[in-house]
């Protein structure tokens, strides 16, 4: 049977016509400060409210999703929208996206800024719960980036991937931390892969011949140039599992955002 292009149409509720396929678009999320919110009434900063109003160019009456990190998220229909301030009102209440039952915790040494912002990124949308920047004996020097501009950087990379990707939560992003004092902190099941590991134990096949499901992982990611001999030998002597990535040697970037996928995957935590 043919279909006018009309039957997509249909009237919405100020009587104007929309396409049901816009209309069934799912909403964009943001992540607020708590005191965004309050009782069902909604008002947003100034650069929240300047993506809102001049780079999306929503209006008044459209729908967005307001996420703080907590047991809640909320449909909010915008009332006012400018560049410098946008007011809106909840409509609905709900359950944010699942995140994942394993905690993982990516220790990532640090490396030249463009690829950690990817390692960032990609992390997030894997469903990496914290990241925790490592200065190794090998890591390239970022001091050249005043601290405070760096982790503003890092943050918004996250929120912006945690946007994106439908997360339920914001993952968090700890100051930089020298592998000594990283690998005592760590907890849970920690895990080093290592390209000069004799024993061979693939990261995926290690994890999945585990007893238990771990509730938490810490998963260390050396430098370009790997790790010197010494750390090994100091994670070694801390506990923590030395596995592989296989025969290929990876980009130090490459080896955090696979090997993240690794641990999740082989604990299902990528599954439908």
């Amino acid at each position: 049977m043919l279909r006018s292009p009309f039957d997509r149409l249909r009237v919405s509720g100020k009587g104007r016509l929309v396409d049901a396929r816009m209309a069934d678009t799912p909403l964009r999320r943001f992540f607020v400060p708590p005191d965004s919110i309050r009782a069902r009434n909604v008002t947003l900063g100034p650069e929240l409210s300047h993506r809102l109003g001049r780079v999306l160019r929503l209006r008044r009456g459209d729908r967005v999703v307001l996420a703080g990190g907590g047991r809640h998220e909320y449909v909010v229909q915008l009332t006012g929208v400018s560049p410098h301030a946008v007011t809106g009102i909840v409509v609905e209440e709900r359950a944010p996206p699942p995140e994942p039952q394993v905690e993982l915790t990516l220790y990532q040494s640090l490396i030249r800024p463009q690829r950690f912002d990817l390692v960032l990124e990609k992390g997030t949308e894997i469903g990496v719960s914290r990241f925790v920047p490592v200065i190794t004996a090998r890591a390239q020097n970022q001091a050249e980036e005043p601290s405070a501009a760096r982790a503003e950087r890092w943050a918004r990379i996250v929120t912006e991937a945690a946007e994106q990707c439908d997360r339920g939560k914001l993952p968090r992003v700890e100051a930089p931390a020298a592998f000594a004092e990283a690998v005592r902190q760590s907890s849970g099941l920690r895990l080093l892969p290592y390209e000069g590991e004799s024993g061979g134990r693939g990261l995926g096949a290690y994890l999945r011949g585990l007893p238990e499901r771990p509730r938490a992982v810490s998963l260390f990611i050396g430098p370009e140039g790997g790790f010197e001999p010494s750390e090994v030998e100091l994670a070694r002597r801390e506990g923590l599992a030395l596995v592989t990535l296989g025969r290929r040697i990876l980009r130090s970037e490459t080896a955090g955002i696979v090997a993240a996928a690794l641990v999740l995957d082989a604990l299902g935590e990528m599954g439908a």
